[in-house]
């Protein structure tokens, strides 16, 4: 995990892979704990190379006159997920809703649903952190971000940020997640990840975007290429459905 300046650290890295984050006016960092115990697989999938891919099924088809695409937002977990760790996070994978294409430190491949655009949102979102390392969140990102200029302000910060490694426990898990609005087109998901202190349990909730680009879920870089500018924190989960590794 790098350990730039903090003003840099701020500005320009994902919350989840920073080992502190903001705790409130008063506080500048807080070290950030594993809010999750996963038992999965310690396979992690971006290290090794040769490993197949999962056989998953393919996204579902486009629609036809009789066969429109779901837009019905999900209200409880997504019933045949299981969670695989990238470096020290677990994400979500489904044989429905993918992903069906994973390599190279990429994961690719999701069905055209509100349940894909959840899957993608999860994975894009910690492939794409520092943490797991730029042979995964330098491919991640050139190739399944919209290309625009915050995309390129995020690659640019992150190539310039020191690296140094996080240790055992300092990263934050995926929490709940809430969508805030869905189209077949466009989704606006609320990522929550879990950062318990020794006090009253905290989360940050990142506002992600995704757009339907070229056969599947694309996500749109924060704006100015600071993931701070679309997290919130939070000390209560009302709205917000709990899923993550167990």
């Amino acid at each position: 995990m790098p350990r730039s300046s903090d003003s840099q650290d701020f500005a320009d890295r994902p919350p989840w892979t920073r080992p502190g984050f903001i705790a409130s006016a008063a506080l500048v960092l807080i070290v950030v704990v594993a809010g999750v115990l996963v038992a999965v697989s310690s396979r992690d999938t971006d290290n090794d190379d040769d490993a197949p891919p999962p056989t998953s099924a393919p996204p579902a088809a486009e629609p036809t006159a009789g066969n429109p695409l779901p837009t019905a937002a999900p209200t409880t977990p997504p019933a045949d997920v299981r969670w695989e760790l990238v470096g020290q996070t677990a994400v979500p994978v489904s044989d429905t809703a993918g992903p069906t294409r994973v390599g190279d430190g990429t994961a690719a491949g999701y069905a055209h649903t509100p349940e894909g655009a959840l899957i993608a949102a999860a994975q894009l979102a910690v492939r794409a952190g520092f943490s797991s390392g730029r042979d995964s969140w330098e491919p991640t990102i050139e190739g399944q971000f919209e290309p625009d200029a915050d995309r390129d302000r995020l690659l640019a910060a992150l190539r310039d940020a020191a690296d140094t490694p996080a240790g055992p426990g300092e990263l934050s898990q995926i929490a709940g997640f809430s969508f805030q609005s869905y189209t077949p087109d466009t989704a606006v998901i609320g990522l929550a990840f879990r950062a318990p202190s020794a006090g009253t349990p905290r989360w940050h909730v990142l506002s992600l975007t995704l757009r339907w680009r070229d056969g599947d879920w694309r996500m749109v870089a924060p704006p100015g290429g600071a993931w701070t500018s679309i997290n919130r924190q939070t000390t209560d989960l009302t709205g917000v459905v709990e899923w993550g590794a167990q």
